[in-house]
């Protein structure tokens, strides 16, 4: 398990070389038609409870761009070995709210969603033309005492596929697509690697806990995702 992880870690964190710190993602996302939006129903009524994930020091549960450090809230460095991957699974209601925000954003004329994959065109409905929403988690970064840490560079980390699509099945011409949400509400298509049963993401800096969705939309079936992208243009 901890060597297929690492496997996908590796390859999800070259779709970020070339990220730099301080680079903003590019609006390329274009309009989209939501014909309707859709949340799993299967999932729970309450969040559950916070999980560590990750090390960030350990090579078999998340990778690290170079030249990314790690702060507290004082403003001091932080070892990575002593930074946890917290991820915290969200509830029903939560993620509609999510689902809607998504759906305006992309037939907004005025709201961009942003594009942090270094793919040049991506689809976020799926084959039917819906907004079809698998799941959403809250990431963060947390030191040994549980305080908050932030991060200027990229992180990547990884779940079991299985998690993430509950009763769903990806068919053929399906794959996954992810995204997270700036503090200032905007939202983000974060690279996404699927192999061996595990979904590998690579998060741009952030500092407080960050909602990442996932969903299902069309594309190419997952065992055919490349795992070398160019790093998007800003």
């Amino acid at each position: 398990m901890k060597k297929r992880m690492a496997i996908v870690l590796s390859a999800v964190l070259a779709c970020s070389i070339g990220m730099t710190a301080v680079a903003a993602p590019s609006p390329t996302i274009q309009q989209e038609t939501v014909q309707d939006v859709t949340v799993s129903t299967a999932l729970p009524a309450a969040a559950g409870a916070p999980q560590i994930s990750a090390i960030v020091g350990a090579a078999s549960t998340t990778a690290v761009l170079s030249g990314t450090t790690f702060r507290n809230t004082v403003g001091q460095t932080v070892d990575p070995s002593g930074v946890r991957i917290v991820t915290t699974p969200s509830d029903l209601a939560s993620t509609q709210v999510s689902a809607v925000e998504i759906a305006q954003a992309m037939t907004s004329r005025t709201m961009d969603i942003y594009n942090f994959t270094g793919l040049s065109s991506l689809a976020l409905t799926d084959k039917d033309g819906s907004l079809n929403v698998l799941n959403q988690v809250y990431v963060s970064l947390q030191d040994e005492e549980g305080n908050v840490i932030a991060h200027n560079g990229s992180i990547s980390t990884a779940l079991e596929i299985e998690d993430i699509l509950g009763e769903n099945r990806l068919e053929e011409g399906e794959t996954i697509q992810a995204m997270y949400q700036r503090a200032d509400g905007r939202w983000v298509v974060i690279p996404v690697v699927i192999r061996n049963g595990v979904v590998a993401i690579a998060l741009p800096a952030f500092s407080a806990p960050v909602k990442v969705v996932f969903l299902l939309t069309k594309g190419a079936s997952y065992e055919d995702v490349q795992v070398t992208v160019k790093s998007p243009m800003t």
